[in-house]
């Protein structure tokens, strides 16, 4: 297994350029760390070089403190695998890169990742309404239009506090916070 831990100080400098395309998780941090304040610990699947700059992104809104372990996947079989590492590896929950190639939210290999790390305690999260329909608890972004959408039905996931609707703020209404950025940790599945 590959581990590569690095602080996002300097690459944030690198790649500053590439991530004014990326998704804004400003409004969905935001409400996970309300609806989740002892959530410390995010976990993603996806193909790590192709979504550089929704990571850093994430990074970004998840601020300093933060630890984002990224499972850097190049073919849906390796799904199962990814959400047993991040089970593993004790993650407190898992967002869904918009733009992956296997794991985006809406995707096969998405919702069996979903399913699999359910069946763990694990709840996910997604920035699209498609993937509440997968089993993520609640999405929120800009495939949302910044709303919050919250799932009327949990799989396997036992001990979650949903956010409520009145929790979220408007994209709009959101600053970058100055604190710096999450830890990002890439594993290969084995």
């Amino acid at each position: 297994m590959s581990r590569v831990s690095t602080s996002l100080g300097v690459a944030a400098l690198a790649l500053a350029g590439v991530a004014l395309f990326a998704e804004d998780f400003q409004p969905l941090m935001k409400t996970t760390q309300t609806a989740w304040p002892e959530k410390r610990h995010i976990g993603v699947i996806c193909n790590y070089k192709e979504n550089q700059a929704d990571i850093l992104a994430l990074a970004r809104a998840a601020g300093e403190g933060l630890l984002i372990s990224v499972v850097d996947v190049r073919t849906p079989e390796q799904g199962n695998l990814a959400a047993t590492l991040l089970a593993n590896h004790k993650t407190d929950f898992v967002v869904l890169m918009p733009k992956d190639r296997y794991f985006y939210d809406g995707s096969f290999g998405a919702t069996v990742a979903i399913n699999r790390l359910a069946g763990h305690g694990v709840p996910s999260i997604g920035t699209m309404p498609v993937a509440l329909k997968q089993g993520a608890v609640f999405s929120m972004g800009d495939g949302t239009n910044g709303q919050i959408q919250v799932t009327d039905r949990l799989i396997g996931t036992v001990d979650v506090i949903l956010p409520n609707q009145a929790l979220a703020a408007s994209k709009a209404s959101l600053v970058l916070r100055g604190e710096g950025m999450a830890t990002i940790a890439v594993h290969a599945p084995k």
